[in-house]
């Protein structure tokens, strides 16, 4: 699962800049979808965080 958060928050680290890029360039059309990645790849990082959050726990419980 750690392998998998760090693929989750790569892809967060690029969509943000591709949004960046595009805000700079003025494409509007397409920041809408970038931003709408984004979210999805921040929630998927969010919920693969608490998983380990709750993983350690659990480890340091038993």
């Amino acid at each position: 699962m750690a392998i998998f958060n760090k693929i989750a928050l790569f892809f967060v680290v690029l969509y943000s800049v591709i949004i960046i890029f595009n805000t700079y360039l003025g494409e509007t059309e397409r920041v809408q979808s970038n931003v709408i990645y984004f979210l999805m790849n921040g929630f998927a990082y969010i919920v693969s965080a608490m998983d380990m959050e709750k993983r350690k726990v659990e480890l340091s419980k038993g």
